[in-house]
C-alpha cells in the first residue's frame, strides 16, 4: 500500500467525499463558505428601539441577536425615522383626503402619474413621477401638498432631517 499526502488548498475546507471518486483517483475539495461581513448572527449589538408604547429607548447594554430583537437600530435618528414612517403610513391609509396607499398595480402602470414627497439633499422636496417607488406618494398634487402642509414635522423626522 502506498500513501500520498495531499495538502488541502487554502480556499477549500477538506475533501468532498460524496463528489470524489477515490477508486479513479479523483478528489474534489469542498469550497469554504465565504464569510460575509457583520450579520445578525454575530453576538452583540447596541442601539435604539421603539417600545410598544412608541417611546424610543436606548439599549443600555449590548444584547444578543434573536428573532425577537432585530428591531434595534444603530442610531436614535434611525429609530425616530421608523416611528415616523409608521405614523405617516397610517395617515395616508386612513385619512380619506389622501386617497390611500398607491397600490403595486398602480406602481407597475407607467401611465399613472404619482405625486411624491422626497428628500433632496438636506431638504424636503416635491415632484411627480411615473415609476420608481417612493414611500410618500399620492394620487393627486393636491393630496401631496396638503399632506406635506399638515405633516411636515413627521416627514422631516422620517427623512432624518431633524
Amino acid at each position: 500500500m502506498k500513501e500520498i499526502k495531499i495538502q488541502v488548498p487554502e480556499d477549500f475546507d477538506g475533501i468532498d467525499e460524496e463528489k470524489s471518486d477515490l477508486k479513479n483517483g479523483i478528489i474534489i475539495f469542498k469550497e469554504k463558505k465565504k464569510q460575509l461581513g457583520w450579520r445578525y448572527s454575530d453576538p452583540k449589538v447596541y442601539g435604539y428601539y421603539v417600545t410598544m408604547f412608541s417611546k424610543i429607548e436606548q439599549e443600555p447594554t449590548s444584547i444578543a441577536w434573536t428573532a425577537a430583537n432585530k428591531n434595534v437600530f444603530a442610531t436614535k435618528k434611525q429609530a425616530k425615522s421608523m416611528l415616523a414612517m409608521a405614523q405617516l403610513s397610517q395617515i395616508i391609509q386612513n385619512d380619506e383626503r389622501f386617497g390611500g396607499v398607491i397600490t403595486d398595480t398602480e406602481w407597475q402602470d407607467d401611465s399613472i402619474c404619482k405625486f411624491i414627497i422626497r428628500r433632496y439633499y438636506s431638504k424636503v422636496d416635491t415632484d411627480w413621477i411615473y415609476h420608481y417607488y417612493h414611500f410618500l406618494a399620492f394620487h393627486t398634487e393636491e393630496q401631496r401638498d396638503l399632506f406635506l402642509q399638515e405633516n411636515e414635522d413627521l416627514i422631516r423626522q422620517y427623512f432624518m432631517l431633524d
